[in-house]
């Protein structure tokens, strides 16, 4: 969502009021499509005071990716490019199609909301206006069929072991779900003592080791984190080290 972000700075930069840089606002902050199912929604709402056209399309997360470029995806949306008028909904309908995916794990892809702000027919040609497009990006985790009851013990099932160099320690979190876990925050706690974790998501059965220094936590004990459901949630965990 860098974009999208990169247009709120720019807004503030500019002094202009919040709701000129409200966008168009999506009902959810990821979207987790299941292999059983055919078709959901999901709801868009032009929050601008004008009208905007909107393109959307499926694929890899490039940032340059295109419509043209997305190759074989397994859900589509509808419309790929339409109208919004100021502070109209819509209904985005995301399509099931027939691209084959890994049946014993999730599948990680990127639903994109390009945003065409109008131009000002009111202005002479000699004056330039700015125009910002915005790009949202949003996870869509494509999940196959009997996966669904495995994401109410996601937090759960995470791993955690230390392993001590030199003034250093080594802690490898691994992931042996068939799920994508996204950690929203983590740290390593020792005693009185605690040290922030920048794990990020690891996919599904992946691992990743961090490198602590050990003058930062001293004696760890435990791992406490929070990963983030389905619904965009915080869902807490925690871990006890080994010796």
């Amino acid at each position: 969502m860098m974009m999208k972000s990169l247009t709120f700075c720019l807004c503030a930069l500019l002094g202009l009021a919040g709701d000129a840089c409200a966008g168009v606002i999506v009902e959810s902050s990821r979207v987790v499509f299941a292999g059983g199912d055919r078709e959901r929604a999901l709801l868009l709402v032009n929050g601008n005071d004008y009208p905007v056209v909107v393109q959307t399309w499926v694929d890899d997360g490039a940032p340059d990716g295109t419509p043209e470029t997305a190759g074989e995806v397994p859900v589509m949306p509808l419309p790929g490019i339409f109208r919004l008028e100021p502070g109209e909904k819509k209904n985005l309908r995301l399509l099931a199609t027939q691209a084959a995916q890994p049946a014993d794990r999730e599948s990680l892809y990127w639903l994109n909301v390009y945003e065409i702000p109008p131009t000002d027919a009111r202005l002479p040609p000699s004056v330039s206006a700015l125009k910002v497009a915005v790009r949202l990006q949003l996870k869509l985790f494509y999940r196959p069929d009997g996966l669904q009851k495995k994401a109410a013990r996601l937090a759960a099932n995470q791993r955690f072991s230390l392993a001590r160099q030199p003034g250093r320690l080594m802690l490898t979190v691994s992931n042996p779900t068939p799920l994508y876990a996204t950690y929203g925050q983590a740290q390593l706690n020792g005693g009185c003592r605690q040290t922030a974790l920048a794990i990020g998501m690891l996919a599904p059965f992946a691992s990743k080791t961090l490198d602590v220094d050990e003058r930062s936590i001293g004696r760890p004990e435990s791992v406490s984190y929070m990963l983030i459901d389905d619904d965009g949630q915080g869902v807490t965990g925690s871990a006890v080290l080994k010796p």
